[in-house]
């Protein structure tokens, strides 16, 4: 019974191991998801936030989304565990407890650092420091490289009729259906099954917040926001908005 018991404390060992192996390891993932906030809408429960403070009428923020962050995910990974790749346990604690402006800073180019204060205004609350040590850690790519991708993908998506759709509508309240339509028209049909639509309630009314775009693994090349939509889906993005919700103005 002894040796029984010590036998099951061992495999178990294992597996805890094995497990905490499989969601830390670099590049072992099966797609991206690319989450872009629309920041207006972000700013009306955050309002203390630089970016918050600072944004005006005229900042690409102001009719475009911008970045949140871009997760390597895995296809079973329902619990999104994937995360902090070969990250420090003293990084993940001072993450944990939002602390990012304290975590060490990334080796970023002039080029990107500047393209990031326009693209991820969250950056002046070092959401770029987040991103990279929970998520960008585990794409396989270097800070630079992870941030130049992140940086080209929301600047092509801006370009994105789908993008123009949404920011002629400011102000407007728009159907579901619509934009998963136009998500459709643009990108081929059955493509909305990539796109995630985030709402949240504010004084009384749902406004969108957030989208979420599945995208394949290989991001080498990028010409086009079409070319990065994977070639089959891995799972389903339903999202939380209602048939009809608001799109926030400044």
């Amino acid at each position: 019974m002894k040796y029984l018991v010590k036998l099951i404390l061992l495999l178990l060992l294992f597996s805890i191991s094995w497990s905490s192996q499989a969601y830390n390891k670099a590049g072992s993932f099966d797609y991206y998801v690319l989450a872009l906030s629309w920041q207006s809408a972000f700013c009306e429960t955050k309002r203390n936030k630089p970016a918050c403070r600072s944004q005006k009428k005229g900042d690409f923020s102001a009719s475009n989304f911008v970045l949140h962050g871009l997760w390597p995910n895995k296809k079973a990974d329902n619990r999104h565990r994937y995360g902090y790749c070969n990250v420090a346990y003293s990084i993940k604690s001072k993450d944990r407890k939002r602390r990012w402006c304290k975590m060490p800073s990334l080796n970023l180019s002039k080029d990107v650092r500047d393209d990031l204060t326009k693209f991820m205004p969250g950056s002046m609350s070092c959401l770029q420091r987040h991103e990279w040590y929970k998520h960008g850690s585990c794409s396989g790519l270097s800070e630079n490289k992870y941030y130049a991708v992140s940086n080209r993908l929301v600047d092509l998506f801006s370009k994105t009729s789908f993008n123009k759709l949404v920011a002629n509508n400011v102000g407007n309240y728009v159907r579901r259906s619509k934009l998963l339509k136009a998500f459709d028209d643009e990108f081929g049909k059955g493509s909305r099954d990539y796109l995630e639509l985030r709402c949240k309630r504010v004084k009384g009314k749902k406004l969108l917040t957030e989208i979420r775009i599945q995208l394949q693994k290989d991001l080498s090349k990028i010409e086009s926001f079409k070319d990065v939509l994977p070639r089959r889906r891995f799972k389903s993005m339903r999202g939380n908005c209602p048939s009809r919700f608001k799109i926030d103005a400044l």
